[in-house]
């Protein structure tokens, strides 16, 4: 029994730029068999995870203002880049936020295309979110 146990407790690499992360994609539900990004999944987890960094933004901002500033800055940054640039402006958010990379944005970071495409939806509903945010404040 030990042995078994031994065998199940071994670690894989985990890296988005492996051999297997398009097969971890593709479970997932992010890429179809054909490798073409599935539209649907992409979009849910782009607004999760922009709905989720913006609450996180307003528990550690003191005000609405730094949340304004901060997305300001990120907006700016965001016209100006490419698309994977894009995706790393996100991980900066995590980053500035002391929190790790959430797994499901982890692995998307190794496909240039699908990380594109995650950041332009992130970014558009955490737009949407302080347009919000902005409206509802007196």
């Amino acid at each position: 029994m030990k042995e078994i146990n031994i065998q199940f407790h071994k670690t894989r690499p985990q890296n988005p730029f492996d051999d297997g992360a398009k097969a971890r994609l593709h479970r997932m539900g992010l890429l179809r068999i054909d490798g073409s990004v599935d539209e649907a999944t992409l979009g849910a987890l782009s607004r999760a995870y922009s709905g989720l960094l913006f609450d996180d933004l307003c528990d550690t901002c003191q005000n609405s203002c730094e949340i304004t500033e901060i997305l300001r800055r990120l907006y700016e940054a965001a016209e100006q880049a490419e698309p994977r640039q894009k995706f790393l402006l996100i991980c900066l958010q995590y980053d500035a936020l002391s929190q790790p990379l959430p797994n499901p944005i982890w692995w998307i970071s190794g496909d240039s295309e699908l990380a594109g495409d995650f950041a332009e939806r992130f970014i558009c509903h955490l737009k949407k979110l302080s347009k919000a945010m902005e409206v509802t404040e007196p």
